[in-house]
């Protein structure tokens, strides 16, 4: 592979030391763009820039424009830095799981009266129970209310000082009234954690019971609701597969890779019954085992740890020291046999999901060539599309989104903030912001997309073809009617073009359109809220930095905290002269 560079970084790399540490590498903005771990810096930092790489990581070395790194005492603390590194930068390139990519819990809480609550936060250090990890939030949401309706806990918080609703309606037992003892409510709660582990056999006869005693009332609908939760709980332990005959929480951790890809897929076993199996696909921008390190030390920062890890060709003392648990790598006997399962799992995912992948990329394809030889051009692999969002002039932005061989390439994706001192017009907005984005001539844009008709394309030529001299660059207008719906594409030669509405070459054009109006709202909110927030409480005496962004977590609008009842903002710590200063300002 040629690699094109500038002499700092030449220098960077021949200055490299053998040392165990981190490496960040940055664009030619100055944004971090990758983070990697390395035993040897030198070695692995130079070896990206040698040799033949797959096309995902030629994309990456081709953004390189300077190199950072830090160096640590062991490949186990630069583990643990990388993992810092990614949490604070985010790289574009670098795998990143988000919040959602952890498991619901069922949670118990450690108060006086413990509540039963969902939860997707799984922490180590509180004195909380956990139960879990759920399938999904459908199943755990179900054996909830199953709890919810037979051995009702107290549900208000803080506590209420007399029987709430859910009292009311059955789904509390009322500790606010004094209405049970503690010692039964230590009984209610041995009950559920008893269910939560496993044995069935007390509820199933309690519900039994309850149902019996249903029909003798002749309620039959209350019987039949009481019916479902026996079946509903009869099923999940059906449908459970056994693993072992022990109650070791355990995960089996098997990968499979190609040139381009990683595949890595877990399956949970708890209480001896594989429960779920989770599945990743990733691009394979380093090494396989630098992935699968990354991938699970954010995994296990968002989900409860298992007493033990099955995995393979992995060093595992060192996933054992990061992640605090016992990691074995199985020889033989069933746990080889359930770990062979799991690879072989991946494996066929990966290639099932490549093969589908392919297909679409193939029909892709097909849409982009269809619409260039429309255009007149060779093609269209690199889109650029603007849009701008205001209201009546007030907080103008525009964005632009970028679409790389027909997909969404984030990468990108640029954000304008305008000027509005002299007043704000759409078409002098893109005529401000397309010079800006294309004032330095480098780009490989191919076709440029705005967001109307003629006049919006006349003032796109004028600063692109005109003023740029960026003539390469294919421009088109996106016309709409009446009811705003695009209609029509109106060329950079004033030529008409439609598709047919249902046409995959009018949707492509629809989504890249759909994208950057999306990606222009997101932008334009983000800045009226910022600038509302600034406004408006900023300069309200006794509200500083702290006691505003408790009152932007607790209060979803302005409105609301000037509506909120004084009790409530005194609870948050707030002293009754600001509040009655926040009021009369807001």
């Amino acid at each position: 592979m040629v690699i094109n560079m500038n002499l700092t970084l030449q220098k960077k790399l021949e200055l490299l030391p053998d040392n165990p540490g981190c490496y960040l590498y940055k664009d030619n903005i100055g944004e971090i763009i990758y983070v990697g771990k390395a035993k040897n810096l030198k070695n692995r930092v130079k070896s990206y820039f040698t040799g033949t790489h797959n096309k995902k990581t030629q994309t990456l070395v081709s953004k390189i424009e300077d190199l950072e790194y830090i160096i640590v005492n062991s490949e186990k603390e630069a583990l643990l830095l990388e993992n810092n590194l990614i949490k604070k930068y985010r790289p574009y390139f670098n795998i990143r799981l988000k919040d959602d990519k952890s498991y619901p819990y069922l949670m118990i809480t450690k108060e006086e009266h413990p509540r039963l609550l969902m939860t997707r936060k799984y922490k180590k250090n509180n004195k909380n129970i956990y139960f879990g990890p759920y399938v999904d939030i459908k199943s755990a949401t179900e054996v909830k209310k199953i709890l919810d309706k037979i051995y009702p806990l107290r549900k208000c918080n803080p506590v209420e000082k007399r029987p709430c609703m859910y009292y009311q309606i059955g789904e509390c037992i009322g500790p606010c009234a004094k209405k049970i003892t503690a010692n039964d409510y230590k009984s209610q709660i041995s009950k559920i954690k008893s269910f939560l582990t496993g044995n069935t056999k007390e509820i199933l006869a309690d519900l039994q019971s309850k149902m019996q005693e249903h029909i003798k009332n002749l309620e039959f609908e209350a019987a039949g609701q009481v019916h479902n939760y026996i079946k509903s709980i009869e099923v999940s332990v059906q449908n459970q597969v056994v693993a072992d005959s022990t109650n070791v929480d355990r995960d089996y951790i098997g990968f499979t890779f190609n040139n381009d890809y990683i595949c890595i897929q877990i399956f949970l076993s708890r209480l001896g019954n594989i429960i779920e199996r989770k599945v990743e696909y990733f691009n394979l921008y380093d090494t396989p085992e630098e992935i699968l390190y990354s991938y699970l030390l954010q995994y296990y920062a968002l989900n409860k740890l298992p007493k033990e890890i099955y995995i393979d060709e992995l060093d595992g003392n060192l996933l054992s020291d990061v992640v605090d648990c016992k990691v074995i790598i199985p020889k033989r006997g069933n746990h080889r046999k359930i770990l062979d399962t799991v690879k072989e799992n991946a494996t066929y995912y990966l290639n099932n999901n490549l093969a589908i992948e392919e297909l679409k990329e193939r029909k892709l394809q097909v849409t982009l060539n269809n619409i260039a030889e429309k255009l007149g051009v060779n093609s269209i692999n690199s889109i650029d599309a603007f849009d701008n969002s205001n209201i009546m002039g007030v907080d103008a932005v525009s964005v632009k989104v970028n679409f790389t061989n027909g997909k969404k390439n984030t990468y990108n994706y640029r954000k304008f903030k305008i000027d509005e001192s002299m007043g704000i017009n759409d078409v002098q907005t893109m005529k401000e912001v397309l010079y800006r984005n294309y004032k330095d001539r480098k780009t490989n844009t191919e076709l440029l997309i705005v967001d109307g008709g003629k006049n919006h394309l006349n003032v796109a030529i004028d600063v692109v073809h005109n003023t740029l001299g960026l003539k390469q660059i294919k421009i088109i207008g996106l016309a709409k009617n009446d009811k705003h719906i695009t209609e029509y594409i109106i060329t950079d030669d004033y030529e008409i073009i439609e598709f047919p509405k249902t046409s995959a070459e009018y949707l492509f054009l629809k989504q890249i359109q759909d994208e950057v109006h999306r990606f222009a709202i997101t932008y334009h909110r983000a800045t009226k809220n910022k600038n509302m927030y600034k406004s408006s409480l900023d300069d309200i005496q006794g509200i500083g930095k702290v006691r505003k962004n408790l009152l932007l977590k607790s209060f979803s609008s302005l409105e609301e905290i000037k509506n909120a009842p004084d009790e409530k903002l005194l609870k948050l710590g707030i002293p009754k002269d600001v509040i009655k200063n926040l009021k009369k300002k807001l």
